[in-house]
């Protein structure tokens, strides 16, 4: 299986597709909070992109994009997954 890279995903995107689905899950305003991001580094090899939106009161929801398989996990306020989905349309266009 071909995963996706960093060079081949839209991040701007990724981002704002990440932001609005922590800040639905957190019942937040989007836009209105900070959103970090990290790389994930497996055996030297970015394998993933760490997410967390920081709320009001120190509430953190977290994502995380594994490129490997393509697919996007969200946590909730209690670091428990909520939902798994398939990480589609993200490609940048090719120049």
């Amino acid at each position: 299986m071909i995963g996706y890279s960093l060079e081949t995903i839209d991040l701007p995107l990724l981002r704002r597709q990440v932001e609005d689905k922590l800040c639905e899950l957190g019942h937040l305003e989007p836009h209105q909070f900070p959103l970090t991001q990290r790389e994930v580094v497996r055996r030297g090899a970015t394998c993933g992109l760490y997410f967390c939106l920081h709320g009001p009161r120190s509430v953190k929801l977290t994502a995380i994009a594994d490129l490997k398989t393509k697919s996007m996990v969200y946590y909730g306020v209690d670091g428990i997954r909520c939902e798994t989905v398939p990480m589609e349309n993200l490609t940048r266009a090719a120049a």
